[in-house]
């Protein structure tokens, strides 16, 4: 493990800088090891299915992982191309169980594949949710059956809707666990509590707190 694990987040395709801004920041605030915007990369051909209009997950998560130059401690894509794999019509995301790579797409909770536009924070809300549970999968976690866990699975926009920022108690006991394991300082881990959105505003009653958080 590198002296100073951290994070890289790669854009895989172009994205937006805001959304990677913030979802950056947000990611920051949850995890206890910094967050780093890797230089971003295009789409390789090789992965696009024609006749799907889609890019296969394994195989960008493959090309990550081949990526030996790369020192972050795990790498978390973010592509605005639609995923799958062989046996789904389409996935929001993708990860190595206790790995070092996980994928997750803008598109579906953008609205890019129809239906409703939502509102900018609900579109970040939702690629946050993402972006921790397949990380959470790198962590050695896998599917929760607990309602509202950040780990349940998620088959639809309405179940990650759903869903709240937060871990069950169980799934936050094996997170933390292996971070000590790892060695890594826990300061920054929310306990029983759901995180914060990236565009949910610090009421002011809790503003003069934030430290403990």
């Amino acid at each position: 493990m590198a002296k100073r694990p951290y994070l890289g987040m790669v854009a895989l395709g172009p994205i937006d800088p805001d959304i990677l801004r913030r979802l950056r920041t947000a990611l920051s605030k949850f995890l206890p090891l910094p967050v780093r915007l890797l230089r971003p990369q295009p789409l390789p051909p090789e992965t696009y299915h024609v006749v799907r209009n889609q890019y296969n997950a394994i195989q960008l998560l493959e090309i990550l992982i081949n990526q030996k130059e790369n020192k972050a401690f795990r790498v978390l894509g973010v592509t605005a191309g639609d995923l799958y794999i062989p046996i789904f019509t389409f996935i929001f995301g993708e990860a190595q169980l206790d790995g070092k790579t996980a994928i997750v797409s803008v598109f579906r909770p953008r609205g890019d594949a129809g239906g409703p536009v939502p509102s900018r924070q609900v579109f970040l809300k939702r690629l946050l949710k993402l972006s921790l549970h397949e990380l959470g999968h790198t962590f050695g976690l896998k599917h929760c059956l607990e309602d509202g866990c950040l780990m349940q699975f998620s088959s639809n926009l309405e179940k990650l809707d759903q869903k709240k920022l937060a871990f069950c108690k169980y799934c936050q006991i094996l997170w933390q666990d292996y971070f000590k394991d790892q060695g890594l300082p826990l300061s920054q881990f929310k306990r029983n509590a759901e995180i914060r959105g990236p565009d949910v505003p610090t009421p002011i009653a809790e503003r003069s707190h934030k430290h403990r958080q």
